[in-house]
């Protein structure tokens, strides 16, 4: 009777049913073992999406300012060295890791996003916007939409680094004298030198 009363407990505990203290077991879902570190990328390649807040992206449609955003990711990357995460478990019991891994970085930082008009257009009846003008101070950059965001310059002063599953949220922040089809080329440096550029760039947004 005590065996089987035993063998009970030992199933719940198990199973995560009854709580224990990591002095009387542990399988590494309280935290007793070392978290996984995080894992250190460099980034091969970026890639560039439209990015609607609550709605499906139809390019047809223009949308206001506040909730179209060009959204820039990480789509190919290389990681600099190899970190485990194994599984552990007693019997037919395996348990892994519950604790939250450190999320992984890119090796170089963010040195300068510069945005270039390819299009002539209006931001005030006084104001023309010319073919080839630097327009990076016209736009915000978050790395949540949630979060308000940032011009680019102060942005770049944090020496900006970019995280898997994150990326970098790009919004227009300033008026315009009617509908426009903005069209621009997006460059961004990193600081081991390398250059992406995205040419030919569109956000349609409502006066």
């Amino acid at each position: 009777m005590q065996k089987n009363f035993i063998a009970f407990f030992l199933f719940l505990v198990l199973f995560g049913a009854i709580p224990v203290s990591c002095d009387i077991i542990c399988l590494d879902t309280c935290g007793c073992g070392d978290n996984p570190p995080p894992r250190d990328f460099s980034i091969k390649d970026f890639k560039a999406n439209n990015f609607l807040v609550g709605q499906t992206f139809n390019p047809d449609f223009y949308y206001p300012k506040e909730d179209l955003y060009k959204l820039i990711e990480v789509s190919d990357y290389e990681f600099l060295s190899q970190a485990e995460n194994p599984i552990r478990g007693t019997g037919f019991v395996q348990v892994t890791n519950a604790c939250s891994p450190a999320p992984n970085k890119s090796s170089e930082s963010i040195t300068d996003i510069k945005i270039t008009a390819k299009k002539q257009f209006g931001i005030s009846s006084e104001k023309t916007v010319e073919i080839g003008s630097d327009i990076s101070s016209y736009f915000l950059v978050t790395e949540y939409p949630s979060i308000s965001g940032k011009s680019i310059s102060e942005y770049l002063k944090e020496k900006p680094l970019i995280y898997l599953e994150e990326g970098l949220f790009l919004q227009w922040n300033s008026p315009l004298v009617e509908n426009q089809e903005l069209v621009f080329d997006i460059k961004i440096k990193l600081s081991n030198g390398k250059v992406f550029v995205f040419e030919d760039e569109k956000m349609k947004l409502l006066k």
